[in-house]
């Protein structure tokens, strides 16, 4: 649940964050990157800030965390910000022309939780839909947070879906933000 808290938090608050920040914008130039961005940062802090609590809870069911989660905690947590990334600066740079769309993200998010294996593993699914869940980028790396801290083991092959939708997020991301970020001071 905390890597999905981490995603969920972040794109929530971070989608207003330029519609939000409308005087700012318009009177100061400075890179309004940061403003979705730095709410990312923000909830990674605290998702790090919960591994130990992950640590302890795993030690009192009965496991030993393991030396690989000093390996997998950079690699998930790097494709969980690349996707995040750009996910947020879509997001947000579309919200400063259509406002309503924090309130369409916030409904999203509740279906994304569902579609997504966080309260459930992927191995209780049927194999009929399982195909339909592996299409979520959200899917794999929230299989290898649990894999990782669950079974001590890297991240598979299966982690590949995720990494190029990823990179496809943060070029598209990049892509809108860059395009919209020109009428930011015009739109609000």
């Amino acid at each position: 649940i905390f890597p999905w808290t981490w995603f969920q938090a972040s794109v929530l608050i971070a989608t207003p964050a330029f519609a939000s920040n409308g005087a700012l914008i318009k009177k100061v130039s400075f890179p309004r990157a940061v403003l979705p961005l730095s709410t990312i940062a923000n909830n990674g802090v605290h998702f790090l800030l919960s591994v130990p609590i992950i640590a302890l809870a795993v030690a009192i069911s009965g496991h030993t965390p393991s030396p690989v989660w000093i390996i997998g905690i950079p690699i998930l947590g790097v494709i969980q910000l690349a996707l995040l990334m750009g996910v947020v600066l879509f997001i947000a740079s579309l919200d400063v022309f259509f406002r309503d769309l924090e309130h369409l993200i916030e409904v999203l998010l509740q279906l994304w939780f569902y579609v997504t294996p966080v309260i459930y593993p992927l191995a209780i699914v049927p194999e009929r839909w399982e195909v339909y869940l592996r299409l979520n980028p959200l899917t794999s790396i929230i299989e290898g947070w649990r894999d990782l801290f669950t079974d001590n083991t890297l991240p598979t092959a299966d982690l590949w879906p995720a990494l190029l939708f990823a990179a496809g997020a943060v070029a598209v991301g990049m892509l809108t933000f860059q395009r919209t970020q020109g009428s930011f001071a015009d739109a609000l």
